[in-house]
This record gives structure tokens, C-alpha cells and sequence, in this order.
């Protein structure tokens, strides 16, 4: 088994763009440990990415349905942070499409789980940017955890592209200021895949799906109470000034 620093690494969970998840352990606590990929160290933009989901994840009060850190550091000049080991699956092993459509209750009680942790991110100022189904972790209790901090911006802050292309508001895709209603719009996307039971503007290529995200207008849902499909069409709005403003919003909707 293979040692960093003061964890024992056990299993590889993920390989991402920044850097790798190991199923980790230190004496008794199992944690999910992200660390820079080796080529990055020495790359700038990299690095400061990383210190923003390492300072994330230790200093933002707690809240049951948002990630947190257990231990951040360097190894050798390699930046790590341990995080929480959220039990369940992902909402994408959970519900992949177009093989599973979730009951319509559940799928508004998770999304309303997830507007509670991107809300508590917002009031400390930051836009999580990338919620998708991979973030989204659900155990058998349907207890809710979103993860990956990564991408974070600060509220009002645009420039260089982050996040998962077919989940981005376009005002990402163009590189334009972040703002709460951002987060609203990857809810909506989530929420749209988990009751239609299909993916929305996955198109396989990156630009493919990005440009879906732009220019295409989300098919309307003809399954649910027209009530909850015409939510799901507002968090969906292009224009983030038409979009419900906050994940508050979507939620108390949701809860109507």
C-alpha cells in the first residue's frame, strides 16, 4: 500500500483534470484524498485552483449536504486535501440515463438538498460552478452530499471556462461574471436529466455541448405536473437575469 505523507493510500477513486481521488486512511479515519497531479505542481493556474478547494474545504462552516475537508497540506511541494468520504453513490452510477427515470418526489428532495449546499456556499460569497450528477453523492437514506469543490469562483467573477461542458450556464461557457442564478442553472440541468430520464445537452464533443448549452432550448417535460415543468423551464433560462436568482428560490418553488 502505498504511503503519502501521513495517509495511506488503499484505492483509486477518480482521475480528473487537476488531479486524482484515492480512498485513503490514517489510523482510523478513511477520508477521500484529492492531490495535485504530479505534472501541475510547478503550473500556476493549477496551483491556485487547488488552494481555493483546499481553503474551502477547511474554512467554511459545516453544512450536512456540502463536503468538507478533514486535512490539507503538502507532500514534497504537492498539494492535497483530504476530504469527507460522502457514503452512497453518485446521482450518475445512481440514475445514469436513459435506463432510469427517479420518482418524482425523490429527485425534487435531492435537488432541494443540493440548493441547501450551494446556498451555504453563497452566503459565504462563492459559486460552486459545476453541479452535475458526478458532485451529487446520495446514500441508501437518500442523505445528500455535494462534493468537488474544484471550480469555485468568487461571486461576480468571470474569465477562463471551468466546469463539466454539458452543465454550465452559458454565461460560463462565454466566460462571462458568476453569479448565484449560475448554480441555478446546472440544478435545473440536473433536475430536467432526473426526471426526463435522458441526458439534456450532452452532445459528446466538449464544443458540441457547450454550444447546445448557449443556443438550444431544453425540451419541455411532458411527464411531471405542469407546474414543476414550467420551474424546471425557469432555472433553465439562458439569460441569467430571466433564471431564478437563487437556489433558495428554486427550492422554496419546489417545495410549493
Amino acid at each position: 500500500m502505498d504511503r503519502f505523507g501521513a495517509w495511506e493510500l488503499e484505492s483509486l477513486i477518480a482521475v480528473g483534470g487537476i488531479g486524482e481521488v484515492w480512498r485513503a486512511r490514517r489510523g482510523d479515519q478513511v477520508a477521500a484524498l484529492k492531490r495535485l497531479h504530479t505534472h501541475l505542481v510547478r503550473n500556476d493556474a493549477a496551483r491556485e485552483l487547488f488552494a481555493v478547494e483546499q481553503q474551502l474545504g477547511i474554512a467554511l462552516p459545516r453544512h450536512p449536504h456540502l463536503v468538507h475537508a478533514v486535512d490539507v497540506g503538502h507532500v514534497e511541494g504537492r498539494p492535497y486535501v483530504a476530504l469527507e468520504l460522502a457514503p452512497g453513490e453518485t446521482l450518475r452510477a445512481l440514475a445514469p440515463p436513459p435506463s432510469v427515470v427517479l420518482p418524482h418526489a425523490r429527485a425534487k428532495t435531492i435537488v432541494r438538498a443540493v440548493c441547501a449546499a450551494a446556498s451555504h456556499l453563497h452566503k459565504h460569497g462563492w459559486i460552486h460552478g459545476d453541479i452535475n450528477p458526478a458532485n451529487i453523492v446520495v446514500d441508501t437514506n437518500d442523505s445528500v452530499m455535494l462534493i468537488d469543490l474544484g471550480v469555485c469562483r468568487k461571486r461576480g467573477e468571470g474569465g477562463p471556462m471551468r466546469g463539466t461542458h454539458a452543465y454550465m450556464a452559458p454565461e460560463q461557457v462565454r466566460g462571462e461574471a458568476w453569479t448565484f442564478a449560475t448554480d441555478v442553472f446546472g440544478l435545473g440541468v440536473v433536475l430536467w436529466e432526473l426526471l426526463a430520464g435522458a441526458r439534456l445537452f450532452h452532445r459528446g464533443p466538449p464544443w458540441l455541448s457547450m454550444a447546445a448549452v448557449v443556443e438550444e432550448a431544453a425540451p419541455p417535460l411532458t411527464n411531471v405536473d405542469p407546474a414543476v415543468a414550467a420551474i424546471v423551464a425557469q432555472a433553465l433560462e439562458k439569460d441569467p437575469a430571466q433564471r431564478l436568482a437563487t437556489p433558495a428560490l428554486l427550492a422554496a418553488q419546489l417545495n410549493g
